[in-house]
């Protein structure tokens, strides 16, 4: 037995995780996760459809792997350690005030109205609920709770159906026009004139803190060389006494944030629906496809489209659909269907060569369709024509799943193949220099890899190769008639070879054997090494030199060193953050195009490069990471990597990374009707053709931006089709179709209506980013407020009637815009003061981050556990509530809290929690006697007592909601990290920004400067 990162002990050859693959329900993955069918209602789904058998889990929640030995199978609701259903859901913290004026042109203001704002994000379990967890194991000694075989999945009996009425919907078009009035505090004319003078940046040398609140718990002193960030700021920072003056003529109570609702999954049909907005992508919601694709793989930034190119830029809001092809989709969602149109291959339009789909218009009684794209006439193949009824609708519709489904899966035929499908194939590059010896980083990525080779095993189709790397380059070859894994040393780092691809990768169900005990042996062999220095470029281009000879497949590469020798070795570069925000960020560039044309030259063979750094240094992620964009890779930063809190991080990421859904040998291409032209792609691809991107490897993580434009008008509806061929896990060659129309307006008022915030923060999150490798950080943070200040200004010059001008107006559908914009300037990739490599990880998530993920990255969660936790000891059942207000005010000096963002979790201790509470969960009876080593983070152990247990139990219930294992780290009050937590609280003044009130103020005063 070992500890798991969280102190919950598992054996060491049990493969439970906390977020498994899709596979069987002993956890082998014989027959591998399909990406074609998801599960249906039931949570089950029929092999021959979809080859793959996931178990029914909560939307977003991987399906469980096997459970810990020894764990005892409970029934549902059933209560374990004080804990019945633990629920995702609450009720909002406040109401929010709106106010509604008669439609543009004239009205009244009508009283204000209260009305609660988006539902909370999806969780798990009927009607909201989560299933029970067993006691005594931390979230590393089992996957996340799953229904098992032949239990019923969420039922949606009390689901109700979206409509104007309900909570995250636009008003009716009929309807007095919706959108928020906050009363701001008059200020004072602008010291300079201009627009442009306002937005200048300056730096401050102090930024001051926001006052003591009464009950609260302020944020740690800042010493001298914390200065404020300016950008966003600068231009508003006043004296605290001012500045506290006007702040407090604001009512907190009455500006929009976030909220939740714990009612039952609102029922979502994808067309049809008089007003089209999906609901938010933090909403608890169930879809069935009628005819447009899942919100959940494809959202537009306007759900009303503007009919010209004048009226969308007169709105300053963005056009761009961010697609996520292999979505995972909630149990109870419709599935993605598949379709075999035999050796004849699916219908396309003659001309555009668009793909079937039910907007296609069939004429003369179903003899020729008119296609939706490019409006040219194509015959219909014989054996597929059907009479139409009088509204032209085929009389087969319902039964042919094209027809009526807005995605679906087509069995590719021979034409679609230049060469048989790929298998799958798994190459491990395993650094084994000096400082992954002494870090345990080297013992951690080989027990990683065996435990989940051990799950693979029995997988026909996959293969797998080892190699490892220090001064020289290793590989191992691992073929079946061998009695051992023989080294193949390739000591010439400068000119690089190929090794014989069939010796290197070969099928593991064949040489698991051999593998196993190879990676056993590997940390004894180089235990005593004393060689630093790497050679990461040389044996990377070695190991897809190697993998260029087969069919291609992924590259899983463990880096601990800075690679400074052989091929496209580098040199140390400053590692500080930087001291101003008017520096270009030089340092971000990379320094060299040899990783770039490295990752180009593996795209074009279809070999995926995913990164696992595991320094204790900077290691130059701006150069390095390089491999992962082109070839559809991902990034995991683990630094400094600390043995053992990080193993159970390691094994969670990469064993997701390759049980998911997922895709090889991909492209993708857009196409969208007459008047709209595709403008750029926005994620991790590569690009070979004008009108293609291609994708070695795509998975269930991640989505593509396509940015649009008008080139002419209009007509009444807008259509789009994202197309992507693929090859499956199950080698089959694929092609999944989504589909989406979306209706137009000439009516400014209506675009505004129509607003997709979620999808545009994402888009904005992925242009800022491009923008930061050799820019700087104040431009960035400008073009985030100047984007919030053009659409607010736009709508209260336009769609208003004449408000008063000490009311800052904010249209429904943008409500929470400062507060994104806030939040967004305030991620450590804006932060002045953040490392260059980990504002690199940061660029990298953004630039292909999932739609549901983008939020909570912004805005994180904060949960007050002492609450949840007394509830527990009076015999009441326990549920997450609803966030708290990101402010230090809202803290209490004898709270504990959790803050937590779906990547990273913070447990922090104030100064006066009682004793009796510190001895439950942490073991001792004060804080100051918890510590570790220094350097060593304090981790939370698994104590034999119910108040640890019950801990433990909401902190499973979080990584499930987030469908992520993310480590949790213990902060107390005098921590030199205790700041990360702080970082967290983006509605106060830090030296990253300014508060929430302060910025609503400053947004306020530039809307009004605008106006003169």
């Amino acid at each position: 037995m070992r500890p798991n990162g969280f102190g919950g002990p598992y054996p060491r050859q049990s493969p439970s995780v906390a977020l498994p693959g899709h596979g069987r329900q002993d956890g082998r993955l014989d027959q591998p996760g399909s990406l074609l069918s998801p599960p249906e209602a039931t949570g089950t789904a029929t092999p021959a459809q979809n080859g793959w058998t996931p178990q029914a889990a909560p939307y977003g929640a991987k399906p469980a792997g096997p459970p810990r030995p020894g764990a005892q199978s409970l029934p549902s609701g059933s209560v374990v350690g004080g804990f019945s259903n633990l629920s995702l859901n609450g009720g909002p913290s406040h109401p929010a005030q709106y106010y509604s004026k008669a439609p543009i042109g004239g009205g009244e203001y009508v009283q204000p109205q209260t009305r609660h704002q988006q539902p909370p994000g999806p969780s798990a379990g009927p009607a909201g609920q989560l299933p029970s967890m067993p006691p005594k194991a931390g979230f590393g000694a089992r996957g996340p709770p799953a229904f098992g075989k032949g239990a019923p999945a969420p039922p949606i009996s009390g689901a109700r159906p979206l409509g104007p009425g309900n909570a995250g919907r636009p008003a009716s078009p009929s309807s007095p026009n919706k959108y928020a009035s906050i009363p701001m505090p008059a200020s004072p004319s602008p010291t300079t004139s201009g627009r442009s003078a306002q937005l200048s940046q300056q730096q401050t040398a102090q930024m001051p803190l926001p006052p003591h609140p009464p009950r609260g718990l302020a944020p740690p002193s800042f010493n001298a060389r914390q200065q404020a960030a300016p950008g966003l700021n600068a231009p508003f920072n006043q004296p605290r006494q001012s500045s506290s003056s006007s702040s407090s003529k604001v009512d907190p109570t009455q500006v929009p944030r976030p909220s939740a609702k714990g009612d039952a999954p609102e029922v979502y049909r994808t067309s049809g629906n008089q007003y089209p907005n999906p609901p938010t992508t933090q909403a608890r919601f169930i879809v069935r496809d009628t005819g447009n694709a899942n919100p959940r793989f494809m959202r537009c930034t306007l759900s009303m489209m503007p009919y010209s190119n004048d009226l969308l830029k007169q709105s300053a809001m963005p056009l761009a659909v961010v697609v996520q092809p292999f979505a995972l989709l909630d149990p109870a969602d419709d599935p993605t269907q598949t379709v075999d149109f035999g050796g004849s291959g699916p219908i396309r339009c003659s001309s555009c060569k668009a793909y079937m789909n039910p907007h296609m218009q069939f004429l003369d009684r179903g003899r020729k369709f008119k296609c939706c794209f490019c409006g040219s006439l194509t015959p219909t193949p014989v054996d597929y024509i059907c009479n139409t009824g009088v509204d032209g609708r085929r009389h087969d519709a319902n039964d042919r799943a094209e027809l009526s489904r807005g995605s679906v899966d087509f069995i590719a035929t021979q034409e679609y193949m230049v060469r048989l499908p790929m298998p799958f194939v798994h190459f491990f590059l395993i650094d084994v220099s000096y400082n992954a010896v002494t870090s345990s980083a080297l013992q951690a990525a080989c027990s990683a890899i065996a435990r989940i080779l051990e799950e693979l095993q029995e997988n026909e189709t996959v293969q797998v190769g080892i190699a490892t790397f220090d001064t020289t380059v290793h590989f191992y070859s691992l073929q079946a008639s061998q009695s051992q894994a023989q080294m193949l040393v390739m000591p010439d780092v400068d000119e690089v070879y190929s090794v014989s691809s069939s010796s290197v990768v070969v099928p593991l169900q064949d040489s698991h054997h051999l593998a196993s005990s190879l990676l056993e042996s590997v940390p004894r062999m180089f235990s005593q090494t004393q060689h630093a220095d790497a050679c990461l470029g040389a044996a990377v281009q070695a190991s897809i030199d190697t993998l260029k000879e087969g069919v291609g497949g992924k590259l899983h590469v463990f880096l601990s060193s800075l690679p400074k020798l052989g091929l496209h070795g580098l040199t140390p570069r400053q590692a500080s953050a930087a001291t101003d925000n008017q520096q270009k960020q030089t340092g971000l560039l990379p320094q060299h195009k040899g990783y770039s044309l490295m990752a180009e030259d593996a795209a074009e063979h279809q070999v995926s490069i995913d990164l696992f750094v595991t320094a204790r240094q900077a290691v130059d992620l701006a150069s390095v990471a390089e491999l992962c964009g082109p070839t559809g890779g991902q990034l995991y930063h683990y630094c400094p990597f600390l043995s053992p809190a990080d193993d159970d991080q390691l094994y969670n990421d990469l064993r997701w990374n390759v049980q998911r859904p997922q895709g090889m040998e991909a492209v993708a291409r857009m196409r969208c009707s007459s008047g709209l032209v595709v403008e750029r792609y926005l994620g991790s691809f590569h690009r070979r053709t004008v009108t293609d991107i291609d994708l070695p490897a795509i998975n269930a993580d991640q989505s593509i931006a396509v940015q649009l434009r008008h080139d002419d008008k209009l007509d009444k509806e807008a259509f789009f089709q994202f197309v992507v061929l693929y090859t499956s896990t199950l080698g089959e060659r694929r092609i999944r179709v989504h589909n989406l129309a979306l209706p137009t307006t000439q009516l400014l008022g209506q675009v505004f209506k129509g607003a997709d915030l979620d999808t545009q923060t994402n888009l904005t999150a992925r242009r800022v980013c491009r923008n930061i490798p050799g820019g700087t950080l104040a431009a960035c943070q400008d073009q985030l407020l100047r984007q919030c200040i053009s659409q607010l200004f736009s709508y209260r010059k336009n769609c208003t009637t004449a408000p008063s001008s000490g009311q800052l107006i904010l249209p429904e559908a943008l409500k929470l815009s400062p507060f994104y914009s806030l939040g967004l300037s305030k991620c450590p990739c804006l932060r002045l003061a953040t490392l260059p490599d980990v504002r690199v990880v940061w660029m990298q998530r953004f630039l292909s981050l999932p739609l549901s993920k983008t939020l909570p990255l912004i805005v994180p969660r904060l949960l007050p556990l002492h609450r949840m936790l007394q509830q527990h000891a009076e015999g009441q059942p326990v549920q997450l509530p609803p966030s708290l207000s990101l402010s230090s005010e809202k803290l209490q000096e004898d709270g504990v809290y959790l803050a937590e963002n779906g990547y990273d979790g913070y447990i922090y201790f104030a100064q006066q929690v009682p004793t009796h509470l510190v001895r439950a969960l942490l073991g001792v009876d004060a804080l100051e006697s918890y510590a570790q080593a220094p350097g060593i983070p304090l981790t939370l152990p698994l104590l034999d007592n119910p108040i640890s247990q019950a801990l433990h139990g909401i902190l499973d219930a979080v990584r499930q909601h987030r469908c992520a294992f993310m480590s949790i780290r213990v902060l107390k009050r005098g921590d030199p990290a205790e700041t990360l937590f702080y970082n967290c609280l983006i509605e106060d003044k830090n030296p990253a920004g300014m508060s929430y009130i302060e910025f609503l103020c400053a947004v306020h005063r530039q809307i009004q400067s605008m106006f003169k």
